[in-house]
């Protein structure tokens, strides 16, 4: 893999790797009940992710554009990040709706 490739896959890999820790801190503070912190979260594993999916949009416009792409475990193991990114930030926004609901039921009992 050349040093242009090696550099977009770990760029790749650590815009999705915050991302992912971004996505695990909202879901701690949704479980603490700092909803207004977990979105904070959310919005920063968002942003993240968006540079990452735009790196990897990138890639395969180049490859499309006719740039050689060398498939590697590195640009495998890149897009795995991406993909674990994508649905961590998914689990943790479904996290934060359940969290809000349990503490709108519990006022309601109270």
């Amino acid at each position: 893999m050349d040093e242009k490739q090696l550099a977009k896959a770990m760029q790749l890999i650590s815009f999705a790797g915050d991302s992912k820790s971004a996505s695990i801190r909202a879901m701690k503070a949704a479980e603490d009940g700092d909803f207004d912190q977990a979105e904070e979260f959310l919005k920063q594993a968002h942003d993240s992710l968006h540079q990452a999916h735009n790196i990897q949009t990138a890639w395969m416009s180049a490859e499309m554009g006719g740039e050689e792409v060398e498939k590697s475990l590195l640009l495998i193991h890149s897009q795995d990040h991406f993909m674990a990114a994508d649905i961590m930030m998914t689990v943790a926004e479904k996290q934060l709706n359940l969290q809000k609901e349990v503490k709108a039921l519990q006022e309601k009992l109270d």
